[in-house]
């Protein structure tokens, strides 16, 4: 909802694309910053007092949208707050989230676990971005202009806010490490962290250089495809991609994590270079609703072993660290994928299929004999 809303209320505000950038890249550096320190420190802190905060600060921060116009305080707000202008779920509390699922898991139900937290949040991501566009009909309401309909959602982040609150609080002791296994960021699994977290910047590098909006793009180019029907094929592979989450589980408790992970990704690859070769819209299309079935069956795995072949004290710093490290590589995908769009107009799908399968057989090469903790 706020990823929308922002770029709605930058449009209200008159901002540049120069301005809108600069609360953008903010925004990003911020919640970088705000990761390293989580995963560094989150153990000593308490996992409860620092998901305390990020509801405090979540409800701080939409007020400060509401009630701000100036470039400066919008800045240091986006710097400071809880939201970012990408719909990925990036957050520098995501880590805590996960290592206290870890913690209240089984290596036999942990996967099971994760695919519906997944599940969750990509329905809950569907139902905020579709209220994003509710300020086109909040402004026919009476006196309400475009800004203060854009502020009305500013103020529903902060019941948000506190509405999370209100979960936390309910968070017991079970949710924390024993005093005397807490300490401070990564030990003797560091090694095993970067490893990770250098194959996940591949995916993730890869990944970025077919995002939704450089498939549009080539749907538009190759087959002068309608919008509408491009947003119905968007809606079904994010459909596609929920389904296969709770899959996964099911062929990572029986596989494996690494296996799974490996051997669904691979076929996905496939897909896609059939997406770029593909002589029709149909068939196109075909091939990325095949696509998504596939290529998001290894996000709950992926979390699942980044907590497990970790000790129990460090799990928080290690989802901090991979999630990072996988934030700052597909950023720069995006711009690599537009610019081989000029190459060729499959060429970045090419590319991203045969660094993923990069990505794949490292990570079954150097993983696939390590054991969950």
């Amino acid at each position: 909802m706020m990823s929308v809303a922002l770029a709605q209320y930058a449009i209200a505000l008159h901002l540049s694309g120069l301005e809108t950038g600069l609360v953008a890249s903010s925004a990003l550096v911020g919640t970088a910053v705000a990761t390293l320190l989580v995963g560094q420190y989150v153990e000593r802190l308490g996992r409860r007092r620092v998901l305390i905060w990020g509801a405090l600060l979540t409800t701080a921060t939409g007020v400060a949208y509401a009630t701000s116009t100036h470039l400066p305080i919008l800045v240091i707000v986006a710097f400071f707050g809880t939201v970012n202008p990408t719909s990925g779920d990036v957050s520098a509390f995501l880590p805590v989230e996960q290592a206290i699922l870890a913690q209240q898991t089984t290596t036999e139900n942990r996967v099971g676990t994760f695919a519906w937290f997944n599940v969750v949040g990509s329905l809950a991501g569907g139902i905020g971005a579709l209220l994003s566009g509710s300020t086109g009909l909040i402004d026919n309401v009476g006196s309400i202009d475009r800004t203060e309909a854009i502020r009305i959602l500013f103020a529903a982040y902060s019941l948000l806010g506190i509405l999370s609150l209100a979960l936390v609080l309910r968070l017991n002791a079970s949710s924390e490490l024993q005093p005397s296994e807490r300490r401070t960021g990564l030990g003797e699994s560091r090694k095993r962290v970067f490893a990770l977290s250098a194959l996940f910047s591949i995916d993730s590098f890869a990944g970025g250089m077919a995002v939704q909006s450089i498939i549009a793009l080539f749907l538009f180019r190759k087959f002068d495809l309608d919008p509408a029907v491009t947003g119905a094929v968007f809606l079904g592979t994010n459909f596609a991609s929920a389904g296969s989450f709770l899959i996964s589980a099911r062929l990572s408790n029986r596989f494996g994590l690494v296996n799974t992970m490996v051997f669904t990704h691979l076929p996905s690859n496939l897909l896609l270079v059939g997406v770029a070769l593909a002589p029709g819209a149909g068939i196109a299309i075909a091939f990325l609703l095949a696509r998504s079935m596939l290529s998001q069956m290894d996000v709950p795995p992926r979390q699942t072993l980044v907590v497990s072949v970790v000790h129990p004290e460090e799990r928080a710093a290690a989802a901090a660290v991979t999630g990072l490290s996988r934030s700052i590589a597909s950023s720069g995908g995006p711009s690599i994928g537009g610019a081989l769009l000029g190459v060729g107009l499959g060429a970045p799908f090419v590319a991203c299929a045969v660094l993923k399968s990069t990505y794949d057989v490292l990570l079954w090469g150097l993983f696939r004999k390590v054991k969950p903790r």
